[in-house]
């Protein structure tokens, strides 16, 4: 609450009272934070799954355990380098200076030259027998070369876990998407989510599995007082067709997988908004700061911050149809320019269509009044700034290096930017107290104990004053920055007007071209197998070799295990108890 200046929630009376949900909720745009901003706001307590290489932080892993979170093992975390060189001969890998017996085992990964090679027989130190591989461009030979090993990890514990709580009739909450990123369209979700959910209604024939999409929309999230809306979609149960075929086995549960992953990803659609590249997020934006301003111009108000998300959320799904068009392609090509010159003058697009501009008596006055609104924040503010000035240099280069480490170890983050705000929080967890116990121990020691005492009760108050007071003063700043430009540049008032006027005509023209009408609040969205919308396994998805072993042997525990509930009698489902899915007792020190 301190961290985001706003964490408003939208359609929380969706979420089922009683019974086992699972909630699945994109996009991963903040790491560490995105589960505490949804429970934040859930109605229901909810345990998410956490990589098992977080939870092995001292902090984190602390806070992640506290909060119920279900470590996952993922291979990439436990990748590393091999001993001696290897070559790749089709499907034999030979070895210089190699321990392959002691380092490898069968099911491993053996990454060469940026290509992974699966292990089917660990054949002595120096040899190895691989898979065929499955990427027909990958080279069939490769000479010595410097390897990395990537141990297969068994997953089953995870699913086990989690369809336990799911029988238990608690919730959990995953991040279909695997990890973070600062994309602004979604992932490939993984199939993960389809076999919890599956696995669980078969084990548990009487318990309605209930799967709640939660789209999260950030506003400036990785800054401090960004904002966040949590939007909570229609609850979706896991269709009892889906789960007769998922129990048949074979191809048939194949396709069961497949089709409720595509529920899944209609259900997150229906919270979220993605576009295909920055330049139509900008459109989407365009036509947010629009909408804000017909809204005060007719009913005097701002809309809500549900309100914009809807707006832009159906002109997204619609953009698909018409991003072909030329008359589109036009259209963004002038709002990339018109956003150019903004930055150029250093104005928001609000300041354009105001008329106070016009310099004349008021517009003098108004400059003084921000002149003076100005000076007095920010001298309120500057007692606050300088007691918090290490934390705020700490913050800031502790979160530039762990971004710069996250781009270089990552392929799919952009800037890395779902990092930033997860290491501002815990950097000022940390040192904020530290902070404030050498304040008050340095004015205990210059001065004496009653002002020690008064400095440790006030000085947090003091602190949160000059936070609002530096927002009002950079408010204001901003508003005097446009008449500055105005009043300079009066040349290009005339332009920067016409060329505003240019792309509203058009952004209006387009909503009308795509039949776009809001949706009424209570409007339920439906869900269904063959409806509009994305394919969730198109180029980047898992490879199905990837998950149907797991895919049955998990099929077969659950119709065991449901098997041995009907002999012993049990009506429902067991207490979770006994099972934890834990990263100790997994992995040995070679992350076996």
């Amino acid at each position: 609450d301190l961290f985001f200046k706003d964490i408003p929630s939208r359609n929380t009376f969706k979420v089922p009272a009683k019974g086992p949900v699972l909630f699945v909720c994109a996009p991963h745009g903040n790491q560490l934070l995105d589960p505490l901003v949804v429970m934040r706001t859930c109605p229901r307590q909810a345990g998410f799954l956490c990589a098992a290489k977080t939870m092995r932080k001292r902090v984190v892993g602390t806070i992640a355990t506290a909060l119920d979170s279900i470590p996952v093992e993922r291979a990439q975390d436990l990748k590393a380098p091999g001993k001696g060189l290897v070559a790749i001969d089709g499907e034999t890998a030979r070895g210089e200076g190699t321990a392959f017996t002691s380092e490898v085992r069968e099911r491993d990964r053996v990454c060469v030259g940026g290509v992974e090679h699966v292990v089917e027989e660990v054949r002595s130190d120096t040899e190895l027998r691989l898979r065929p591989a499955r990427d027909p461009s990958a080279p069939a030979s490769v000479g010595p070369s410097p390897y990395e090993i990537v141990p297969h990890v068994d997953s089953a514990r995870l699913y086990e876990a989690v369809m336990e709580r799911l029988g238990a009739s608690e919730c959990v909450g995953i991040f279909p998407e695997g990890g973070s990123h600062d994309r602004t369209e979604l992932l490939p979700l993984k199939m993960g989510v389809a076999l919890m959910a599956l696995g669980a209604a078969a084990r548990f024939p009487g318990v309605p599995i209930r799967i709640v999409p939660v789209g999260l929309h950030y506003f400036f999230g990785h800054r401090f007082r960004g904002s966040v809306l949590v939007d909570y979609g229609e609850p979706l149960e896991v269709p009892a067709d889906l789960v007769r075929a998922y129990e048949r086995g074979g191809a048939e549960m194949q396709e069961a997988c497949q089709s409720l992953l595509r529920l899944v990803h209609q259900g997150i659609a229906a919270v979220t908004i993605t576009a295909p590249d920055y330049k139509a997020m900008e459109l989407f934006w365009m036509l947010r700061r629009l909408q804000t301003q017909v809204a005060l111009q007719r009913a005097g108000k701002r809309p809500t911050l549900e309100e914009q998300v809807a707006l832009t959320k159906a002109f997204s799904e619609g953009y698909d149809r018409l991003s072909r068009s030329p008359a589109t392609a036009r259209l963004i090509d002038k709002v990339s320019a018109y956003n150019r010159q903004l930055r150029l003058l250093g104005l928001r697009d609000y300041q354009v269509d105001r008329a106070y501009f016009h310099l004349g008596k008021r517009s003098l006055l108004r400059a003084g009044v921000l002149g003076a609104r100005m000076l007095f924040n920010s001298l309120a503010a500057l007692p606050g700034l300088l007691l918090g000035l290490p934390l705020l240099l700490a913050t800031r280069y502790i979160s530039k290096r762990e971004q710069a480490k996250a781009l270089k170890s990552s392929s799919v983050k952009i800037a890395a930017r779902d990092v930033l705000a997860t290491y501002k929080v815990l950097t000022s967890l940390l040192m904020t107290p530290l902070l404030h116990a050498v304040y008050t121990t340095a004015v205990w020691w210059y001065l004496d104990q009653r002002a020690a005492t008064a400095y440790f009760f006030f000085s947090p108050f003091v602190c949160w004053g000059a936070v609002r007071c530096s927002e009002s003063s950079r408010a204001a700043f901003r508003e005097a920055w446009g008449y500055a430009s105005y009043a300079l540049l009066p040349s290009g008032r005339g332009e920067l007007t016409r060329m505003r006027e240019e792309v509203k005509q058009g952004v209006l023209q387009l909503v009308e071209d795509m039949g776009w009408m809001p949706p009424s609040s209570g409007s339920r969205s439906s869900l269904h197998p063959e409806g509009p919308g994305r394919d969730v396994l198109p180029q980047g998805a898992e490879p199905p070799e990837q998950w149907i072993g797991l895919c049955e042997a998990l099929r077969a525990e659950s119709l065991r295990k449901r098997g041995g509930l009907h002999k012993g009698g049990l009506g429902g489902p067991p207490p979770r108890g006994g099972l934890v899915a834990d990263a100790s007792g997994g992995p040995d020190k070679k992350g076996r």
